[in-house]
């Protein structure tokens, strides 16, 4: 889920060749490298047979953007297409000395299946210029399909030229396609399909003609295509299903003797919502979701990293992924594809923001694929959101993930169908801290009335994070039947670099606003696209320096208070005279106070708690006590990053 300010729709690369982090010695070696160049081609081949008049169609041209700053792992492709039936025997991609393999290549088809794959091993270090990386067997392809050959660039670093396919190159039989250079940050495994600025990623295929003599024995795995529409990035990840079993309503708990604006209420969905769903995450007191999203499992190292960070949830994992990794570890994943033991199944990430609420027919197209409804701007989010609630495995919780349309753009009424029709389970990530552009009187002036632009003293609070929350369980109905969960940055999701980065201190602040609001899970976006320290792994590694110790803590708590956040809220319990948000829980017999500040300003606030008959407060994780003289104790808040978690030592006086 790459983020960029734009209001939309596909997702971005950045190309910049002028990043401060490099040097001016860095800068001088590029320079000359490009001087040198043309006398430095190489072609480093591995597995290689030999086949007959193969045909390529960009040659030896060579890029003007040599070495992109980019540092994420990324699968770098060329939709092409030929006149003639006939054969690939390799992929060719242009490598600079700064783009360190290994390096995957891929031939797929028209309905994006991976034909074919080989490796040019990361011993091919520092060569220069063209690599051709053969196939073990050449694979057949047919004449007027779109087919498309990629490379992943594990550290990025990949060559580029801006607007070097705003038209089509060809020779001979072979073209690749005007706008047909594309991409997928991962690593590896998504179909890549995002353009950005009809980039050239300097990735071609050797091509030999039927008519030309050569072996042209079919691999095995290549079936002759039968149709040219452009393949889902996630449709072959979708699981197979119908829809899920009705979710029950929560079972009100016990109450005893309430005083007059007093009331007990379950969590939303009731303690054991989950239970109803195939392979259901853990119901018991002691689980509550830690999750993360997007993240990659390829050893058991992972694991081993992201549960000391306190994560106990997957929300997607990357095609290349073992899902298995995740379930010996004792974690659950909730994912776009069929993997094993998944816990549940995720639905397109934000279509309420790049299909829209309505109803027209879908075109089976993505973001960055062409026109996503018909005809052309039309809404069609329901008719997709009910296509993959129809194709998600049978008694699978669903989850969906929603943005700024269910939060800002929509009316509550087509909001509302988004949220209750379709997923079992809601999160929706509007990023306080760190949006470019969330202040806008599109979009957070929808908090206040009149709408207008907020302040950024009124935009960059973590309260705000618990308005969010409020606002899609606002739209849920009944009301309370189904948990929704909370999304959080871990670092600077923008790929402008000058938008902010946030903080372990509001890191923790938002997700406790959230917690505070009613969230029953929190997931964590793991990405920086900007900044000065690119990452897919925030949490796992050198790029999350600044936060992890904070967030695991914070995880830690919230683990250790799992019992308390899974039982009933005393809605009413707990009153301020200053800006702060509270709740109230009551869990074996005691009484927890949650209070987290609304406003900037540092504040001294009183708190008046009915119910309980304590003599003081246990201050958790800041090893103090407060003094609470009937029902009534005092604390300072310093920031709206504030946030202090109170256990009364008495028993609670309603009988709870």
């Amino acid at each position: 889920m790459k983020k960029s300010s734009a209001t939309a729709q596909s997702q971005r690369i950045q190309h910049r060749s002028g990043r401060g982090v490099r040097s001016k010695t860095t800068l001088a070696s590029v320079a000359t490298l490009a001087l040198l160049v043309p006398f430095l081609v190489t072609a480093t081949t591995v597995n290689s047979p030999s086949y007959a008049s193969n045909v390529s169609v960009l040659e030896n041209d060579v890029p003007k953007t040599l070495v992109d700053p980019d540092t994420v792992s990324v699968e770098l492709g060329a939709k092409f297409t030929t006149s003639q039936d006939g054969t690939v025997t390799a992929i060719r991609f242009y490598k600079s000395r700064e783009n360190s393999g290994p390096h995957v290549v891929k031939l797929w088809s028209p309905t994006g299946r991976v034909l074919a794959t080989a490796t040019l091993p990361a011993s091919a270090g520092k060569a220069v210029g063209w690599q051709t990386v053969k196939f073990p067997e050449p694979v057949k392809i047919a004449k007027d399909q779109r087919y498309l050959a990629s490379y992943i660039a594990p550290n990025g670093r990949y060559s580029s030229d801006e607007r070097g396919l705003d038209q089509a190159k060809t020779e001979g039989p072979l073209t690749i396609l005007a706008g047909g250079g594309v991409y997928a940050y991962g690593d590896g495994g998504s179909y890549p399909s995002s353009n950005y600025k009809n980039s050239n990623y300097f990735v071609d295929v050797e091509f030999t003609p039927e008519s030309v003599t050569g072996p042209t024995t079919p691999a095995p795995t290549a079936p002759a295509p039968t149709q040219t529409a452009e393949p889902s990035p996630t449709a072959t990840a979708m699981p197979p299903t119908t829809a899920p079993p009705t979710a029950t309503q929560p079972s009100a708990p016990p109450s005893g003797s309430l005083p007059p604006g007093v009331s007990v209420r379950a969590v939303d969905g009731g303690a054991g919502y989950y239970q109803q769903f195939n392979n259901p995450l853990p119901s018991g007191a002691d689980y509550f979701p830690v999750g993360v999203w997007y993240e990659s499992l390829v050893d058991t190292a992972d694991t081993v990293k992201d549960k000391a960070a306190g994560i106990n949830t997957y929300v997607e994992l990357t095609s290349n992924s073992d899902a298995t990794i995740a379930t010996k570890a004792g974690m659950n994943a909730i994912t776009t594809w069929n993997a094993p033991g998944q816990s549940g199944s995720l639905m397109p990430d934000e279509v309420d923001m790049w299909a829209g609420p309505g109803n027209a027919p879908w075109t089976g197209n993505w973001p960055g694929q062409g026109e996503i409804c018909e005809p052309a701007g039309a809404q069609c989010g329901y008719t997709i959101q009910a296509a993959q609630k129809a194709a998600a495995a049978k008694g699978s919780m669903i989850f969906a993930n929603y943005g700024k349309g269910v939060t800002f753009w929509e009316s509550d009424s087509q909001a509302a169908k988004f949220v209750n029709d379709y997923p079992d389970v809601i999160s929706d990530d509007n990023y306080w801290f760190t949006d470019p552009n969330i202040c806008g009187i599109s979009e957070g002036g929808n908090l206040v009335s009149p709408r207008r632009q907020l302040t950024q003293d009124e935009c960059r609070k973590a309260s705000n994070y618990g308005w969010t929350i409020d606002k899609i369980r606002s739209l849920v109905s009944p009301e309370a039947s189904k948990p929704v969960w909370a999304f959080v940055e871990v670092g600077h999701p923008f790929s402008e670099d000058w938008a902010p980065t946030i903080t372990a201190p509001q890191i923790k602040a938002a997700v406790w606003s959230s917690l505070i609001h009613g969230a029953r899970g929190v997931i964590y976006f793991n990405h920086n696209f900007g900044g000065n320290c690119l990452s897919q792994h925030v949490l796992r590694d050198n790029c999350g320096a600044d936060v992890r110790p904070g967030v695991t803590a914070l995880n830690a708590q919230i683990t250790s208070l799992a019992p308390v956040l899974n039982a009933p809220f005393l809605d009413g319990a707990a009153t301020s005279n200053g800006s702060v948000d509270t709740s109230v829980k009551i869990h074996n017999g005691n009484m927890y106070v949650f209070a987290g500040s609304t406003k900037n300003a540092g504040q001294q606030v009183a708190l008046t708690v009915k119910c309980s008959n304590a003599t003081s407060a246990t201050v958790l994780g800041e090893n103090r006590t407060v003094p609470v003289i009937n029902g009534i104790f005092g604390d300072s808040f310093a920031d709206g990053n504030a946030v202090h978690l109170y256990q009364l030592n008495g028993s609670n006086t309603c009988g709870l």
